[in-house]
C-alpha cells in the first residue's frame, strides 16, 4: 500500500486506463464498458485529487488468508471480472475467492490493490470484513470487589 493515499487512487485509476485502451476502446463497439472504465478512471482522479483522511480497505492479514482457487478446480471459460484475462492463460494463476460468494474469484493481483482501499466485494458490495463490538462495560461490582481487597 502506498503510504499517500493518493498515490494508490492513482495507480488504480492507471490500471483501469491501461485496461480501457486509452482512446481507441471507444471506436471499437464497446460503449457501454468504456464509459463504465472511463466513469470509474474519471472518480479514482478525483479520489486521488481529494483523498480522503483514512483509508476502510481490509488488513493485508485479510488478504492473505482468502482463500486460494487450485488451478485444477479453473476452467477455460473462466476469467477475472477485473481483468477479463482468462485464468488459465496464465502458467501458475494465483486465484483467490472472496468470502461473500462461491462465484466471487479474482486474480490476486487484480483485486488485492481494491481491497486495500475498500472492504467491500466489488461484484455485490457486500462488506467483507466485521466491524469490532464495543468491549462490554465493566461491572461496578467488579471494581468494588477489587477495591476491597486491598482497603
Amino acid at each position: 500500500m502506498p503510504r499517500d493515499i493518493s498515490a494508490a487512487f492513482r495507480n488504480l485509476a492507471n490500471a483501469f486506463e491501461m485496461m480501457r485502451g486509452g482512446d481507441e476502446a471507444s471506436n471499437s463497439g464497446q460503449g457501454g464498458v468504456d464509459h463504465l472504465l472511463g466513469n470509474l478512471v474519471q472518480s479514482l482522479i478525483e479520489s486521488a485529487e481529494h483523498p480522503p483522511s483514512e483509508v476502510q480497505g481490509v488488513s493485508d492479514e485479510f488478504i492473505e488468508q482468502l482463500e486460494r482457487v487450485p488451478k485444477k478446480s479453473l476452467r477455460e471459460d473462466m476469467s477475472c471480472p477485473i481483468c477479463s484475462n482468462p485464468f488459465l492463460e496464465d502458467s501458475h494463476p494465483l486465484v483467490v475467492r472472496l468470502p461473500c460468494h462461491k462465484d466471487h474469484i479474482f486474480d490476486l493481483e487484480c483485486i488485492q490493490p481494491w481491497l486495500k482501499l475498500n472492504p467491500t466485494c466489488p461484484l455485490d458490495r457486500q462488506t467483507l470484513v466485521k466491524k469490532k463490538a464495543p468491549p462490554p462495560p465493566k461491572d461496578e461490582e467488579e471494581d468494588g470487589e477489587y477495591d476491597d481487597m486491598f482497603a
